[in-house]
């Protein structure tokens, strides 16, 4: 999505969210959350914490054909990754090249082939996260009463998740034997350098090959293979439900009682909005979409900003906190 479509959207959600904020006393949240139950904050901590070790033993595993590399060492390359996805806007990827970076210089195994086993294993994080945000689009078109301007852009969103699912599988199966040499033969003329004749190729150009084989090569390889997607897209679905279960237990904590169904609902379209937010992490507008759907599905407003609140606090407690330490301690120790 282009910046300013980026910004755009970032526009409308911010506007939405101070009309439902408007009169609220923030007061009355702090003190709500002041006297909210420790132990079920403590398990929502937990929960959240068990979810970043499901994700580090998801990509260890799809990494195996690859590198093997020590739990421990493997896990903070996942926190400092998630420090890096924290701090870019978008979709969150920016984070698997500094993995593939550290992983690399620590086993010295080449960067592109690690890079190839973490974008599939990026490929069906994204897969679940698609199921969970489908579900929640027509569960919301099904059962829940809107109104019909609401529905119309429930629809439509739920149009375009479909349509960018099926061009992902679709550039990611049947694409997936690219020709690099022809691509770059037609873009020859945005390389730099003298452009060699009688078709040979500039030493760029096999360097970009040589690269993309090896990534291509591996991504291919783990996407193809039927008990990697299933381990794959297993661990991926349990990374999410104990994320949902994080958001579950903060409304414990209040003494309220909410189906895990909604918390699923709200928690995939909040995770929808920041994909495409032009904020770092998509913070704010994450924290935005969830406060406005709970109060959509009928969730009390208070209730509602001090768990979306919560969530989001815990979530940067690992990957700005820990995950900022992480890669300092890498680049002292690796980098």
């Amino acid at each position: 999505m282009r910046t300013r479509w980026r910004i755009f959207f970032g526009v409308i959600t911010l506007v939405i969210l101070i009309y439902f904020l408007r009169k609220i006393d923030f007061l009355k949240v702090w003190d709500l959350i002041i006297r909210a139950n420790h132990l079920y904050f403590f398990l929502a901590f937990v929960a959240y914490g068990m979810s970043f070790l499901v994700f580090n033993i998801r990509s260890m595993y799809l990494l195996k054909k690859v590198v093997k590399p020590n739990f421990w060492f493997s896990l903070e390359t996942t926190f400092a990754g998630f420090f890096i996805n924290s701090i870019t806007p978008g979709a969150q990827l920016g984070g698997d090249p500094l993995r593939a970076y550290f992983l690399g210089q620590k086993y010295k195994k080449r960067k592109t082939k690690i890079f190839g086993a973490l974008l599939a294993d990026r490929f069906f994080h994204v897969i679940a996260s698609i199921f969970f945000i489908i579900a929640a689009l027509l569960f919301i078109l099904t059962y829940v009463p809107v109104s019909f301007e609401l529905r119309t852009i429930f629809q439509t969103v739920l149009f375009f998740v479909l349509f960018f699912s099926l061009v992902i599988a679709y550039l990611s199966f049947r694409k997936s034997n690219f020709d690099i040499e022809l691509f770059l033969a037609r873009c020859r003329w945005l390389l730099p350098g003298d452009k060699p004749k009688n078709g040979h190729k500039t030493k760029l150009e096999r360097i970009l090959i040589r690269h993309f084989t090896h990534f291509a090569r591996t991504f291919r390889t783990v996407i193809r293979d039927k008990k990697m997607i299933f381990v794959g897209i297993t661990l991926s679905l349990i990374y999410w439900l104990l994320n949902f279960a994080a958001s579950y237990l903060l409304f414990f904590s209040f003494g309220f009682d909410i189906s895990f169904l909604i918390v699923i609902v709200v928690f995939s379209i909040g995770n929808l909005v920041g994909d495409f937010s032009p904020s770092p992490g998509g913070i704010g507008l994450i924290e935005g979409a969830s406060i406005i759907t709970y109060s959509i599905l009928g969730i009390p407003l208070l209730i509602a900003i001090a768990v979306s609140l919560l969530t989001r606090i815990i979530f940067y407690i690992y990957s700005l906190l820990i995950g900022g330490l992480s890669l300092v301690h890498l680049e002292h120790t690796v980098g």
